[in-house]
């Protein structure tokens, strides 16, 4: 990995430092997932609660998040994304999508493994999210309605350079927006749900191979983000801020 990547320098230390248990606020064990979801995603951890919005679309979400990259797909992507040139050579393409992301919604999530840029392409249409190649892409995702649209809007935590980020795409508006504020510096993190909200935890690393296949598993919460006002907020937890 590019040595100015972030993850290898912190990953012994959150071994030591984070707690292996989920969110305090997660509930307990995980529950069932939406009956429409595809099962050819990449999580093999517990489905997310159902946890549901304003919208009654639930929360999904997978904890422990298991990001594994495979070759599903990718080729097509590149193909009509012939465009993109990557700033490394032998820059590997590989799907990423969660495997709760329903499989009517169109949405699928490609990463390369060398410059770890990260694209949702749908409708024909690739939309890069997070960042660029000066950090690490996205590492992990979930689905909710803060919108109150009634579709689902894909939530994402990337990093970019030494910190890391909350950011979303919304399919009705095929806008990406990062969210203010959602700023955590030097260490990973992962989302997972947590009552009507969608927690962002400090993230313990493990069965680490790449930035395209590791495990995370949430730890201390340290902010949420939901719908206020008809807005997306995020509110930092104390020991974050």
């Amino acid at each position: 990995m590019n040595k100015k990547k972030i993850w290898r320098t912190i990953v012994p230390a959150l071994a030591l430092s984070l707690a292996l248990s989920a969110c305090s606020s997660n509930g307990g064990d995980n529950a069932g997932n939406n009956s429409n979801n595809s099962n050819n995603g990449n999580n093999g951890g517990n489905d997310g609660e159902n946890v549901v919005t304003a919208s009654q679309l639930p929360i999904l979400s997978a904890s422990p998040y298991q990001l594994a990259g495979r070759e599903e797909g990718a080729a097509e992507f590149q193909a009509a994304h012939a465009d993109y040139e990557s700033p490394y050579q032998n820059d590997t393409c590989v799907n990423i999508t969660p495997d709760f992301v329903p499989a009517d919604s169109g949405l699928s999530v490609f990463k390369y493994d060398a410059s770890h840029e990260t694209f949702v392409y749908y409708e024909g249409t690739a939309y890069p999210i997070g960042g660029d190649s000066s950090g690490d892409g996205v590492t992990s995702m979930a689905m909710a309605d803060f919108t109150g649209d009634g579709a689902y809007e894909l939530y994402f935590a990337y990093s970019n350079g030494a910190n890391s980020r909350v950011g979303y795409f919304d399919p009705a508006q095929k806008t990406v927006t990062e969210i203010s504020g959602a700023v955590f510096n030097g260490q990973p993190i992962v989302l997972s749900d947590s009552d009507s909200a969608l927690a962002v935890c400090g993230a313990e690393v493990s069965d680490y191979e790449s930035l395209t296949a590791m495990t995370l598993t949430p730890g201390d919460e340290l902010a949420s983000v939901y719908s206020a006002d008809g807005k997306i907020q995020l509110e930092m937890k104390a020991a974050a801020e």
